[in-house]
């Protein structure tokens, strides 16, 4: 298995990635799915984040699964014989890591949600109710 320190610095990469997007975020650009996302509910749980729009979450959490991809492709590749039960334990252990890691950032995140995120949605339920109003 790889090092640790550098599961961290990834996440640590990916998170700071996000964080530098989430200014930009713009909910009024945001597709339509056409079935619901399966895997941001649970990441949503686990890290506490219930309440962030999808599309902001979205993107978090498919950076913190491309890192934990990763790092199992490269143990798998450091250890080509590992089961696929061992291969399942690896990614639900190091997803607990990434919960864990990202909780620890958990207030500064929380800081940059309120400041990015938080007016854009207060400001477009302001447009609807302004649209409901009207009609």
């Amino acid at each position: 298995m790889l090092r640790p320190y550098r599961l961290e610095r990834e996440l640590d990469r990916a998170v700071a990635q996000w964080l530098d997007w989430l200014p930009r975020w713009d909910p009024a650009s945001a597709r339509r799915r056409l079935s619901p996302c399966v895997a941001c509910p649970g990441w949503a749980v686990e890290l506490g984040f219930e309440e962030v729009p999808h599309g902001a979450l979205h993107a978090l959490t498919t950076s913190l699964d491309a890192v934990i991809t990763e790092h199992v492709r490269r143990s798998v590749s450091l250890q080509p014989f590992l089961s696929d039960e061992a291969i399942h334990g690896l990614r639900e252990q190091l997803r607990r890591e990434a919960v864990s890691w990202v909780a620890r950032q958990h207030a500064h995140i929380l800081r940059a949600l309120d400041a990015y995120v938080e007016p854009k949605v207060q400001h477009m339920a302001a447009l609807l109710l302004a649209d409901l109003g009207g009609v």
